[in-house]
């Protein structure tokens, strides 16, 4: 290389590279980098950036199944503990076992351990959700997206649920009955049913199950808009897809459940023990659902007319929400909207033309009797209350045209308007562009052919002189 640089000529020498030193295999790598680095600035940082971004996914990823694992083990101890629980309390209610009976105990002990567990995946999960958002914010410390009192209240309640269960030891205190007499009971009565409150979880399995929820794209736009995607927004979107499927399904585990917390309650602590059977059970519930009240039967245990408050206001936001549901059915579709409106335009414009044909035809009648005669007749008072009658008639008709009109026009239309502005806006910056590259090009021209003719003046200056 060195003989190759002798023989080189002067012009060059100032450029040549002593390479000696760099072995064969490495100067194309080299000259590679070299190249990449001249063309595109900071093209290391760039690659920095994308191993650091491909770490995090391959991170996020990890924490969603992690996550779901969580979830999964939340809703499988949820549902052991309320099956056994379940058993349990069917025996006890069948006077099949006792509380303090070694079956109770042995049930009622694999409630509280199931219980444990699920307290242990309820923590992992907050853990889980908070190095997804630190991940997500690239944070590196936890306390600063744990906000008090919000995130403390909204763990600490969801621990106390899911908390709640019979504890294998018996558990009584005393009730007074209406004849004053004072008793001793279980306390596993208003805990089964507290129990209850642990289906808040199927919704999150909705949640995190879900592809199109538990996706990277759906998150980041549900973080760029502030939109947070829980139970609560499942919710929402099975409400939009498909109310009455929804509806049926609240009814139904309203019914069943509540009837079964109301026969729990009447059975532990009442005296009589009138309603505690199913059936009666059921039928209170639904009296009390659909706000009737015969007064036929009724609960008689404070637990009981607990259940009846709050199966009512249950029945209230029911029949609220399927009266929304109802009024959007009934609501009218664009395509019928638009047919409609114009057949009552094509109906009013009609009714317009008319009326102001009358309005011409009365005027003149009117001009005609004046003309005959100064006297006010009744012939006269009944064209011009014809006359009268017809000019309101042309007046309501363009209202109703009107508010016809602006009723027509909705978000959507308002949006597709928008949007229509700003294609064309696009359009005319792009041709207002197009056209100043073609003046620059016809200005570079201009002084291009300028400086040609300057300079054939000045050959033609010198023949002429020589």
């Amino acid at each position: 290389m060195s003989k190759h640089r002798k023989n080189m000529s002067g012009d060059f020498k100032d450029f040549a590279v002593d390479d000696t030193n760099i072995p064969l295999v490495n100067r194309s790598h080299k000259s590679y980098t070299n190249d990449f680095l001249d063309e595109e600035k900071g093209g290391e940082k760039h690659g920095l950036i994308e191993q650091g971004m491909r770490e995090k996914l391959i991170i996020r990823g990890n924490l969603l199944k992690r996550r779901r694992k969580f979830v999964d083990v939340q809703v499988l101890m949820a549902l052991i503990g309320i099956l056994f629980m379940l058993v349990e309390n069917e025996l006890y209610l069948q006077e099949c076992i006792t509380k303090l009976s070694a079956t109770s105990i042995i049930l009622k002990s694999v409630v509280s351990v199931s219980t444990i567990i699920l307290l242990f995946a309820v923590v992992m999960y907050y853990m889980t959700e908070i190095k997804l958002r630190l991940t997500d914010n690239e944070l590196d410390d936890w306390r600063l997206l744990v906000t008090f009192p919000n995130v403390n209240y909204k763990v600490f309640l969801e621990i106390l649920i899911c908390a709640i269960h019979p504890l294998p030891i018996n558990v009584t205190f005393p009730i007074s009955g209406p004849d004053g007499r004072t008793d001793h009971v279980s306390s596993d009565g208003v805990l089964s049913i507290l129990m209850m409150l642990r289906v808040y979880l199927l919704g999150r399995v909705a949640v995190v199950h879900d592809t199109l929820l538990s996706g990277s794209a759906t998150r980041s736009l549900s973080a760029l808009n502030g939109v947070l995607i829980d139970a609560l927004f499942v919710f929402k979107a099975l409400m939009a897809s498909n109310p009455g499927s929804v509806l049926i399904f609240i009814m139904i585990s309203i019914l069943l459940i509540n009837s079964w917390a109301m026969r729990n309650c009447e059975t532990f602590y009442q005296f009589e023990r009138d309603n505690t059977n199913f059936s009666n059970s059921m039928w209170i519930v639904s009296i009390t659902f659909l706000t009737v009240g015969y007064g036929d039967t009724y609960p008689v245990s404070v637990c009981g007319r607990c259940v009846s408050v709050a199966t009512g206001l249950m029945g209230i936001g029911t029949t609220a929400l399927l009266i929304t549901v109802i009024l959007k059915k009934l609501e009218q579709t664009r395509a019928e909207k638009y047919v409609y409106s114009f057949v009552r335009k094509a109906q009013l414009d009609k009714g317009r033309k008319n009326a102001a044909a009358d309005v011409i035809k009365n005027w003149l009648l009117l001009c005609n009797l004046r003309k005959h005669s100064d006297v006010i007749d009744r012939s006269k008072i009944h064209v011009h209350r014809k006359l009268q009658h017809a000019i309101r008639t042309m007046q309501d008709s363009r209202k109703t045209r009107e508010s016809i009109g602006e009723s027509t026009v909705g978000l959507i239309e308002v949006s597709k308007a928008i949007t229509d502005v700003e294609h064309r806006t696009e359009m005319l910056q792009k041709s207002v562009t197009e056209l100043k590259h073609g003046l620059i090009h016809l200005q570079a021209t201009t002084t291009d052919l300028h400086f040609k003719l300057n300079n054939i003046y000045r050959v033609l200056m010198k023949s002429n002189k020589a």
